[in-house]
């Protein structure tokens, strides 16, 4: 049913969930699992003339799919590969359905943040985005 399952990590706390959901559907089904994580590169206001690109450190990036590649294998998900790339903070949710569609994946798996009133407003939704346009089915993981 579901034999290609791409799943979207962070930095955060709630990776843990969303790592032990996939584990969960995975395993039994014996489905492969691609852990994504998208580094973020944001351009600040340079003053004027230009911005300075902050990025998120290479390493740390890697450390996320490493470890998450790592828990899927200790939960007993045996076919479980990592894959990292880099792309504009605000370009997140095209970076995830790219990856989804070039991998073929038959179910997506992701975090749905919980941003509330004007946060949610200004700072929108991963989730959200993909929501309205990813190509398999998805499992947000609250």
């Amino acid at each position: 049913m579901y034999d290609r399952i791409l799943v979207a990590v962070d930095s955060t706390p709630e990776t843990a969930d969303v790592l032990a959901a996939t584990a969960a559907l995975a395993k039994p089904l014996g489905s492969h699992v691609r852990v994504l994580h998208v580094q973020t590169i944001d351009v600040v206001d340079g003053g004027g003339t230009g911005g300075v690109i902050e990025e998120e450190d290479a390493d740390a990036a890697t450390k996320v799919v490493t470890d998450a590649v790592d828990t899927l294998r200790a939960a007993g998900v045996t076919s479980v590969e990592g894959w990292s790339g880099e792309t504009l903070r605000a370009d997140i949710p095209n970076a995830v359905l790219d990856q989804a569609k070039d991998y073929g994946a038959d179910l997506l798996v992701l975090g749905a943040r919980r941003h509330h009133g004007l946060a949610r407003l200004l700072l929108g939704s991963v989730s959200d985005a993909i929501v309205h346009r990813s190509p398999c089915p998805l499992l947000l993981v609250p």
